[in-house]
């Protein structure tokens, strides 16, 4: 068994894991612990994966109010945190589903706008963030999620199949998303000259799928980011 995720909250990602080192060693840490999304004030938040509700809580100067889940990779426990909202859905010892609202996002605690902080912690693991781990390998878009339900494994039935076309980012950096979309959540960004090989294509937006759950634009208003190779 692995640990498998779903993305909290539907949102720009406005800082990855490990981003920043020097802004917090403050805190003990080699870089940022967790992945942030910037979204607007009272944004539900969801379970990204089952579990039961281990704190609600309130950290002053840092995550301020703050759910914690614990969950399990078959005898392994882990945590994901949801920070800086303004209030919490559920309550210590509840137990929850994928895609449960936990609470809505805010600006409470050590933060500079609002967003959601997520983060996922295995006790152990990572000494440098002590215990955090990046969220980024974990997330799964389609297939089954640990909720106790399976849903379809492709949601996007009018993508279709390329001939393995080779590509390279002429762009100085370029969005993946785990959907052919700007509505989709950004999971991780190329840089210029990176090459990717494309498997399918959404011909209605021209995005192209080169991982499962990574598309990114071959152009976006009026910016080519991408030529054939």
């Amino acid at each position: 068994m692995a640990i498998k995720l779903s993305v909290p909250v539907n949102g720009p990602i406005t800082q990855l894991f490990g981003e920043n080192p020097e802004f917090y060693k403050k805190w003990g840490y080699a870089g940022h612990n967790g992945i942030d999304y910037g979204i607007p004030n009272g944004t539900p938040v969801s379970a990204a994966v089952a579990g039961t509700v281990a704190a609600v809580s309130f950290e002053n100067g840092g995550y301020g109010n703050y759910v914690k889940l614990s969950h399990t990779d078959g005898s392994k426990p882990y945590f994901t945190y949801y920070a800086h909202l303004a209030s919490a859905a559920v309550s210590a010892g509840q137990k929850v589903k994928a895609g449960t609202v936990v609470g809505f996002s805010n600006n409470t605690g050590a933060s500079t706008g609002p967003h959601l902080h997520f983060g996922v912690k295995i006790d152990g693991q990572n000494p440098a963030y002590k215990g955090y781990v990046d969220p980024m390998p974990f997330f799964t878009t389609g297939g089954e999620v640990d909720s106790g339900t399976t849903t379809s494994t492709d949601q996007f039935t009018d993508a279709v199949a390329l001939p393995n076309l080779s590509f390279e980012v002429i762009s100085d950096f370029l969005n993946v998303r785990n959907g052919p979309g700007v509505e989709f959540s950004i999971v991780t960004q190329l840089q210029k000259g990176a090459k990717i090989t494309g498997k399918r294509l959404q011909s209605k937006s021209v995005w192209i799928e080169y991982e499962p759950g990574k598309w990114c634009a071959i152009a976006f208003n009026g910016i080519v980011n991408l030529k054939v190779k």
